[in-house]
């Protein structure tokens, strides 16, 4: 599900879920790169340093994902979508991350039923209400 992400939703779910995320690119051979970065907010857009393999990455196929893990047990995941590009930063390579959609996401328990009977999870997503 693809729901438009207010930059100032990330910036509430963040002080909630922290700095340090996953980010997922693809290589060349259509695997996935995986880079535990921290993550900061700049206006509308997030940065974060630039390993070589993921800079590469995005310079093939920008629309990447990040995801950041559960706070607490049984909590929610949260996975932003973005266009991201490699600038130079004060300390070298950093990606610029464009949000373009988000959604706080856990699977579905006996506890914590389904709230969309098509799907076998249960998704919030971000959005001005604060989710």
């Amino acid at each position: 599900m693809s729901i438009p992400v207010e930059p100032a939703d990330i910036g509430n779910q963040m002080e909630r879920f922290g700095a340090a995320a996953y980010v997922l690119t693809v290589r060349d051979d259509a695997t996935t790169h995986i880079a535990h970065l921290a993550m900061r907010l700049d206006g509308d857009v997030l940065r974060c340093g630039a390993s070589r393999s993921a800079a590469a990455n995005v310079a093939e196929r920008p629309n990447i994902s990040v995801l950041w893990p559960p706070y607490e047990p049984g909590g929610y995941s949260m996975i932003v979508d973005v266009v991201a590009r490699t600038v130079d930063g004060a300390d070298g390579p950093e990606l610029e991350l464009r949000p373009t959609s988000g959604v706080l996401h856990r699977p579905a328990t006996p506890a914590t039923p389904p709230s969309n009977s098509g799907c076998a999870s249960d998704c919030a997503p971000l959005s001005s209400s604060g989710a």
